[in-house]
Parts: structure tokens; C-alpha cells; sequence
């Protein structure tokens, strides 16, 4: 870094400063989207009460209120870049767990920037604002209308003038300039991480030759189902000695199972019928509404109103003929698909700029260069179809790979300039004539098409409203009195299942459910689910009250609940009992090996003296995936790499059987360009050491989100 950036005096900016109160202004939404993935939340208050946390990190409480200013902070900035833009339920979540994460970072590499000095100085952020080291996103901001490249000028007296002119822009600064700061020292971490991992040319050689040197070897191996299983018994204390030893890799979380059972409320018969009275009562309303805007917007369709002429193609085919030849102020419907009832109300028609045409087609996919072979085979198919031999929709829905191959080749309205189709082919089917089959070359291949309408460029004007068809109170007060009826029988003695069979449900299971991982099967937002799941008082055989969750009702009951640590035997016991029979099959397997080695110099020696298969590996290197009659063992394959050529190996207890490795030779090698084999797992090193970095960080942390208590 220049030693400028060490100097005391005021730096440029710290003199525009002094004149606004502002160090910088906000620099524009690509500034913005630049810098956003290192954005760390709005500081806040720490509380103690458990009840105001939203989780723990690093074993300090996360409060409600840090994560509200945080969370509300992101959604400021979203709608300040963003005005008018509705907030939905998608962007909601996304939002929390963006806010989330960026507690996360603030608080777990944060730290780490201090403890390494990491900082921007005043003078460093002259050089890349003002400075002659502009930050592209900033000259982004910045150019010259008439030149399009970036105007100093117009940047300076940006922040000399234009900031004491806009009081939100000021203050929505205040807020950034922390937020700018962070993304540069993050990435100053990032840049010092990832160049702490140096590669050397000689680990790029070992790499090479680890990977793409291959040998031929041979393995002698008796498997294990030599033993019978019956014969070897492991006990519970066995099964938990052996997790206690591996503990990292059987200790578990603190975790639940439930059973549950679900009842979604669908619409009654009764409740359609309703519907489609509403959707008759709204056709003779729409008739006569003199605003029919107005009307859109009072009756809470699901369509906003839409002052736009619109083509050919743009409704659902089995409406849209009805739309195009009704009479202006006429009404069209009701119209029900998929439990949508809509009505349309035809207000105006129009032209268009561009044709439109319906068209059918069948494909032939050309073999490399072959043109003229798919040529040939679609004059051979059309034939056929003329003759009756075989018809158009068949042949579509056999050859097209497209959304026409569902429909028999029907491809709806095309309209000039679209995309759906290649142009070539629309082209044609402009000038092909209602009904006349043409064979066409484009972009995909060959064509058999024809046009099924005649070419049109008329649009047209239309108000909709429609509604989705619902459950009335009724019919959604019987769901809930079923769940009621299962809640009381399964609070009785009776097994769940048993329960839920005699009032003909299912019973559902969810096992192995985490405070961060809750989600349950069949279900799109479980945090209701989770609330009462991991409640403090809520154990081991309580059932739920009634749960609503998006649109259904659940009932569950706690079937298990494991404390964090080793499981229970009996939950490991498929995990490790096959790896404990595999230990003692061994134990009588390899002296069996070892007696014979004495004697046996080679492969075809020991299987004679053991009558041990033999397993010919003609190239095996750390690449290998699977052994061919062993599979993946790893060990074996470690110690193929690793015994020289023209050596055996010792006994090895592998997945399926102990075994012996005699090398034969190595196979020929040629080495890869070294450079360029150094650069590439310089590449991967670094690439690694980002995500590792992180994640070794957030493991230490100890990191327990419970967002699921304060959000359904």
C-alpha cells in the first residue's frame, strides 16, 4: 500500500467532509448490489432473557431486537432501490435469512479483523472514490451522458454540492458508509486467506503422479461372508465403545421424531358450487360496470387490471377464441381451470405490430451434418400421414422434445420475434397457407409443419377478474372438527397408529429433527411445528394441539427424543453392528493370510494356499472409484497407490474382506505441464480456503438458530 495512506494530514475527503457533514454520499444501487454480500447488520442491544433470543453465537444470545434492526435495515435499503416494490412472504424469508447470516459473519470474522489490524484508512478511500484508484462501481455510477466514460467532475461536485441537497440520500449514508468500510476489510480477509495458501512445483508433481499414475496390481482377498453372521454376536456396550471412539463422526445433535397426521382442507362440492354462482353473479355485475378498472380492483381479483392490448396466445387456449370473436363491453365466462373461475370482459381491439399464427409441427433431429437424411425422413413421414398410415399427432408426440410434444405438435399462437420457437419455422408457417403441410430447415433441424389458423394481427383489450376457489368456513369447520375427534382419541391409551387407521388417515413420521433442521415432510413451513417440537415443557409421548399450517391441520406426537451426544445402542446398532461383525470376522480371516504369506511369494501362490479369490486391477491410482468384485474400499485403493512395484502389501482389513496387495507394475506416465498443474491446484487451494476458513469459524461458534420461535 502507498505511504500515503499512513499520512496525518486531511485527506481530500476529509475537507469535502468538514464542508457537508457527510464523507460520502450513496453511491447508486450497482454500489449497492456490489457491495451487499459483505454487509454486516446494524448494531444492537444483547438481553439476556432467553425468551428475547433468536439464537446463539459463539455463546452469546442473538436478541429479537439485533436481529429486527438488522433485518429491517436490509428491507430499508430494498425499498429505497426498489420504490413501490411489494414485499411478499418469499422476500420476507429470504430477507430474515440474509439478516441472519450477516449477524453471522459480524460475529464470528468480524473479530477476526481486528485481531489481524485489518482497516481502511481515510486516505485509502480518497484513492478509490476520488483518488486515481476510482472504483469501477463508482465510475459505473458516474458517467458522462455523452461519452459514457466516467466524469470526475460530475463525482466531486456530487459530493461537494448535490448531498446537501437531499436529506434521505445524507442520511441513508450514515447508515452505508459502516456497511462500505466492512466490504472493503472483508475484502482484505478474503485476499489475505486466500494468499496465505502457497503451492509448490513439487506438490503439484506429487499431485500429478498421485492422480493420473496408474498401476496394475493384484488383490487376494477372503471376504468376510465366509463367517456367518449368525455365528458372531455384539453386544450394546460393544456398539457404544466403538461410537465413543469415533465420536466425531456418531455424536449427534439434540434431536426429536414425531408422528403426525395431516388434513388439508380442499373445497367441497358445495363450496364449487358456491363459486361458480359468484363467478355467474359477477358476469351480469361486469355487463354493466361503467368502470371496469374500479370494478377489477373491488371485486379482489387475482388479475390486476391490465390497460394493455394483448396478442394472440396471451390466454389459455380453450377461452381464447371466445375472447377474440365476442363483441366490445361483451363478457366472456366464467371460465374454470385448475379451481381458478375467471370471467373477462372485452373491452377494446386493436393491432398489432407484429403476426401472429397457430402452427402444429413434428421434428427430425439432424445426425452432425446430415440435413438431407432428416430431410428424406420427414418427406418419408409426411407421406404416411397423407396416406393415413400413421398421423400427425403421433408422430409429434414420438419425435418433438419440446412443450409441443405433450400436445400432438400443437404449438398454440406463435407471434414474430418470439422465442418459444425457432424463427426460421414461424417464418414459414406465416406463409404456408390454413391447413397446407410444409418441410422446413431452423435452428433444431427439420420440420413437417403446417398453419391451423389463418395469420392475424388483431389484439385485444381485456379486464379480468377471477378468484381461486376456497374452503367456506363450513367446510374448513369440519376439517377442524375431524382433527379435534383425532386430537381426543389420540390423547387416550391408544397406539397413534391405531388411531389414525380407524378414522382413515395416515400416519406420517418425521425422524431426526434439529432446532436448524425441522423441516418436515410434506409440509411447506414447519415453524409452528417446531415451536411446540422444542418448547421446554413439550416430552417424550405429548401430543400437539390442533396445529394450522398452510391450509392444513396437523396433529403430532413426540415419538423420540435424544439428548446431544452418543445415541443409544439401539440407534447405532444398524450403523455399527455390521462394522464390529466385519472386526471379529477378521480376527479369524487375517492369521489365515498372514500363516500363508509366510511361504507365498505370489498372488497366485497365497489363493492356492488359502483358496483366496484374486482380483486383477489393471489401472488403479487415487482416481479410482470402484474395485471391480470389491467396490469402493478406500484402504485397499490407499495401499495399491502406496506398496511399490514388483512388492506386496501386509494384510488389510478392507469393507468386504481382508486382503492382500501384490503390485505387478507400474503402467506408463507421461507427466502433465508442471506450471500449469501448479496453477491449477493453486487454484483449487485457494478456492478451498474461502469456504473452510468460514466454516471452520462457524463451527467453532457453535451456532444455534431458533428464528423458527418469532416466525411461522
Amino acid at each position: 500500500m502507498s505511504d500515503k495512506y499512513n499520512k496525518e494530514e486531511p485527506s481530500l475527503l476529509q475537507k469535502i467532509q468538514n464542508k457537508t457533514g457527510c464523507l460520502f454520499l450513496i453511491i447508486g444501487l450497482g454500489l449497492l448490489a456490489f457491495l451487499l454480500p459483505e454487509i454486516f447488520g446494524a448494531k444492537g442491544d444483547l438481553f439476556s432473557s432467553n425468551q428475547n433470543s433468536v439464537g446463539t453465537i459463539g455463546g452469546e444470545s442473538v436478541s429479537y431486537e439485533e436481529f429486527d434492526n438488522t433485518y429491517n435495515g436490509l428491507i430499508q435499503q430494498l425499498q429505497a432501490n426498489n420504490p413501490g416494490m411489494p414485499i411478499d412472504d418469499n422476500i420476507t424469508s429470504q430477507y430474515r435469512s440474509q439478516a441472519w447470516n450477516m449477524l453471522l459473519e459480524k460475529k464470528t470474522i468480524e473479530p477476526q479483523y481486528a485481531e489481524l489490524g485489518l482497516a481502511v484508512s481515510a486516505a485509502e478511500l480518497e484513492d478509490l472514490t476520488v483518488g486515481a484508484n476510482t472504483h469501477p462501481q463508482i465510475q459505473q455510477s458516474f458517467r458522462s451522458p455523452e461519452t459514457n466514460q466516467f466524469d470526475k467532475q460530475r463525482l466531486v461536485q456530487f459530493l461537494k454540492q448535490d448531498i446537501n441537497q437531499n436529506p434521505e440520500a445524507m442520511e441513508s449514508w450514515l447508515t452505508f458508509q459502516d456497511q462500505f468500510t466492512n466490504g472493503l476489510v472483508a475484502q482484505k480477509y478474503q485476499d489475505l486467506v486466500m494468499s496465505s495458501f502457497y503451492t509448490t512445483s513439487l506438490e503439484a508433481r506429487v499431485k500429478g503422479k498421485e492422480t493420473d499414475q496408474t498401476v496394475n496390481a493384484s488383490v487376494v482377498s477372503l471376504p468376510y461372508n465366509q463367517v456367518s453372521d449368525s455365528a458372531i454376536t455384539i453386544t450394546d456396550s460393544e456398539i457404544l465403545a466403538y461410537a465413543r471412539e469415533h465420536k466425531a463422526k456418531y455424536k449427534r445433535k439434540a434431536s426429536r421424531n414425531i408422528d403426525y397426521i395431516k388434513l388439508n382442507v380442499v373445497p367441497s362440492a358445495e363450496d364449487a358450487t358456491a363459486m361458480m354462482e359468484w363467478a355467474n353473479e359477477t358476469a351480469e355485475k361486469f355487463a354493466t360496470s361503467k368502470d371496469d378498472s374500479a370494478f377489477v380492483s373491488i371485486m379482489g381479483s387475482e388479475t390486476p387490471f391490465n390497460p394493455n392490448f394483448q396478442a394472440r396466445g396471451s390466454f389459455d387456449p380453450a377461452i381464447e377464441s371466445k375472447i377474440f370473436s365476442a363483441e366490445t363491453n361483451k363478457v366472456v365466462g366464467p371460465f374454470e381451470k385448475d379451481g381458478v373461475y375467471s370471467v373477462f370482459k372485452v373491452l377494446a381491439f386493436g393491432t398489432d405490430s407484429l403476426r401472429s399464427v397457430k402452427g402444429s409441427h413434428i421434428q427430425f433431429s439432424v445426425q452432425g451434418a446430415d440435413t438431407a437424411a432428416a430431410e428424406s425422413e420427414a418427406r418419408e413421414v409426411l407421406a404416411k400421414i397423407k396416406s393415413g398410415e400413421t398421423t400427425f399427432e403421433a408422430e409429434a408426440s414420438r419425435r418433438n422434445y419440446d412443450a409441443s410434444r405433450a400436445t400432438g405438435g400443437d404449438m398454440g399462437w406463435v407471434r414474430e420475434e418470439g422465442r418459444a420457437y425457432p424463427e426460421r419455422l414461424v417464418k414459414r408457417l406465416m406463409s404456408s397457407g390454413l391447413n397446407n403441410y410444409v418441410i422446413t430447415r431452423s435452428s433444431r433441424g427439420v420440420h413437417i409443419a403446417k398453419a391451423t389458423s389463418g395469420v392475424s394481427i388483431k389484439t385485444v383489450k381485456v379486464a379480468i377478474v377471477d378468484q381461486a376457489i376456497f374452503p367456506s368456513s363450513t367446510t374448513d369447520g369440519q376439517y377442524y372438527s375431524k382433527a379435534g375427534e383425532f386430537l381426543g382419541k389420540a390423547n387416550s391409551d391408544k397406539p397413534f397408529v391405531e388411531v389414525a387407521e380407524s378414522m382413515g388417515l395416515n400416519k406420517l413420521i418425521a425422524s431426526d429433527l434439529t432446532e436448524e433442521n425441522h423441516n418436515v415432510p410434506g409440509i411447506e413451513k414447519s415453524n409452528k411445528i417446531a415451536k411446540w417440537l422444542f418448547d421446554s415443557e413439550t416430552e417424550e409421548g405429548d401430543v400437539s394441539q390442533i396445529i394450522d399450517v398452510d391450509g392444513s391441520y396437523i396433529v403430532a406426537k413426540v415419538s423420540k427424543v435424544t439428548e446431544e451426544g452418543i445415541p443409544a445402542a439401539e440407534d447405532l446398532r444398524s450403523e455399527i453392528e455390521g462394522i464390529l461383525k466385519n472386526k471379529k470376522k477378521a480376527e479369524q480371516l487375517v492369521p489365515k493370510l498372514e500363516t500363508a504369506l509366510a511361504s507365498a511369494n505370489t498372488a497366485e501362490e497365497l489363493s492356492k494356499a488359502t483358496n483366496a479369490v484374486i482380483t486383477p486391477v489393471p489401472a488403479a491410482s487415487f482416481n479410482t472409484g470402484n474395485l471391480p468384485y470389491i467396490g469402493r474400499d478406500l484402504d485397499i485403493i490407499g495401499t495399491i497407490a502406496g506398496t511399490p512395484a514388483g512388492k506386496k502389501s501386509g494384510v488389510i482389513e478392507g469393507k468386504t474382506g481382508v486382503s492382500v496387495v501384490y503390485v505387478n507394475n507400474a503402467n506408463k506416465y507421461t507427466p502433465a505441464d508442471l506450471e500449469a498443474a501448479r496453477a491449477q491446484l493453486q487454484a483449487e487451494n485457494e478456492q478451498t480456503a474461502q469456504g473452510t476458513v468460514r466454516s471452520a469459524l462457524t463451527k467453532k461458534a457453535e451456532v444455534k438458530n431458533q428464528l423458527y420461535r418469532f416466525f411461522d
